[in-house]
């Protein structure tokens, strides 16, 4: 699938794309974006910019841990609305705010942000390299740089069950509850053809980070990726 696309794809299952989440990561996807903002270290006074935000659960984790200055960007009206809701439900609007716009081009000047994240986006970029490029931008000198993304296990045992999974189950289920094996099938599918996490470092010391780590998570089925400017 053309992933210029994408953005109309989740909007079709931004509804029932927060249970999903829970259902098919087997509820270890709030766990591994609390992880992310537990390492960012953020100060209150961070201001914080949350690429390909979706329905807004990293920039609501910051927000409900004390931030607020957070801006969520994300190129899917469908996803955005969703974050709008809850966001608004839970009394957070004068801490984030949401905008419509591209990762591979922020409408931000050059050093904006204390710190950047970017949860679960980045594979579904066009062009990593240039996201990358972008959100390293918008960085303030010394601000981080913090990636969530799907990875494939290193042991041959996982990587045999998770492929089985993200071939059958997971587009059956997506099929069930959203309607739409097709965006389903592309989830699966775009975690099979990602970066390898070394490449991924790479592409971030070719942006001109520094300190560059990766952390495995959940036997290397999720990977942070952390970078400073």
């Amino acid at each position: 699938m053309n992933k210029d696309n994408t953005p109309e794809l989740f909007s079709v299952i931004a509804k029932n794309y927060d249970f999903l989440n829970r259902l098919l990561s087997f509820n270890l996807d709030r766990s591994w974006r609390q992880r992310l903002v537990s390492l960012s270290r953020f100060r209150p006074d961070s201001r914080i910019l949350d690429v390909c935000t979706g329905t807004g659960d990293i920039a609501i984790e910051f927000a409900r841990r004390g931030a607020h200055d957070v801006t969520g960007i994300d190129l899917s009206v469908g996803m955005l609305a969703r974050a709008q809701q809850k966001i608004e439900k839970l009394n957070l609007a004068t801490k984030i705010k949401l905008k419509t716009g591209s990762a591979l081009n922020l409408p931000y000047a050059d050093q904006t942000f204390d710190l950047v994240t970017i949860g679960f986006g980045l594979r579904n970029l066009p062009d990593y390299s240039r996201g990358i490029s972008e959100m390293a931008r918008v960085l303030k000198p010394s601000g981080r740089l913090l990636i969530l993304e799907f990875s494939l296990p290193p042991d041959k045992l996982t990587y045999g069950l998770y492929s089985l999974y993200l071939k059958n189950y997971l587009p059956l289920a997506g099929r069930l509850f959203s309607g739409s094996a097709r965006a389903y099938s592309y989830l699966a599918s775009s975690i099979f053809s990602f970066l390898k996490p070394e490449e991924v470092i790479s592409l971030m010391r070719q942006s001109g980070l520094r300190n560059l780590s990766c952390l495995n998570l959940t036997a290397g089925v999720v990977t942070i990726y952390s970078a400073q400017k």
